[in-house]
C-alpha cells in the first residue's frame, strides 16, 4: 500500500508539473500612424532609406531624421515604438496586415508582415510600418515578411 501511494504521488506531480510547463505565445494588439495620428496613404507617401529591411525607431529624433514624407506626427515614444522598413514587390499591392507575436519562452517578439498582392504590373517599392507596445530593452524582434496573391 505504502508503495501504491508513493507510485502514484510521484505520476500525480509528474502530470501537474508537465501540463504548467507548457506556454502559449501571446498575440499583441498593434496600432498604425493611420489610426493615431490620421495619417494618410503611409506606403506610398513616407519613406525611408533602407533597401528590404528594416528598423525599429525608439525616439522622435531618429523619427524625425530617417523618415520622410507626409506623415510627420510626434509620436508618443514612451507608449510605442515604431517598426518601419520597405519592401520591393514584383505587382500591384492591394493592402498590408500586421500581426505581433510575443513568445511565451523567451519573451521576444515576432512580427508577420503580410503584403496582400494583385496581378498589377505595377512594381511599387513600399514602405511599411506598424507602431507596436514599447520594447522591454533586453526583447528582440524578427520581422518575417509573407506575400500573398
Amino acid at each position: 500500500m505504502k508503495h501504491q501511494i508513493l507510485l502514484f504521488s510521484i505520476l500525480f506531480l509528474g502530470i501537474f508539473f508537465s501540463c504548467n510547463n507548457d506556454c502559449t505565445d501571446t498575440v499583441i494588439n498593434t496600432t498604425s500612424l493611420e489610426n493615431e495620428y490620421g495619417c494618410t496613404n503611409t506606403k506610398y507617401q513616407m519613406d525611408i532609406d533602407l533597401s528590404d529591411n528594416y528598423m525599429i525607431v525608439r525616439n522622435q529624433l531618429d523619427f524625425t531624421e530617417f523618415v520622410t514624407g507626409s506623415c510627420q506626427p510626434s509620436i508618443d515614444f514612451l507608449k510605442y515604438d515604431l517598426v518601419i522598413g520597405k519592401k520591393g514587390l514584383t505587382s500591384g499591392n492591394e493592402s498590408i496586415e500586421y500581426e505581433l507575436i510575443e513568445n511565451c519562452e523567451t519573451g521576444n517578439l515576432n512580427l508577420l508582415v503580410t503584403f496582400f498582392q494583385n496581378i498589377a504590373t505595377v512594381a511599387p517599392n513600399l514602405t511599411y510600418h506598424v507602431l507596436i507596445p514599447k520594447m522591454r530593452s533586453e526583447q528582440e524582434l524578427n520581422t518575417e515578411i509573407i506575400i500573398k496573391y
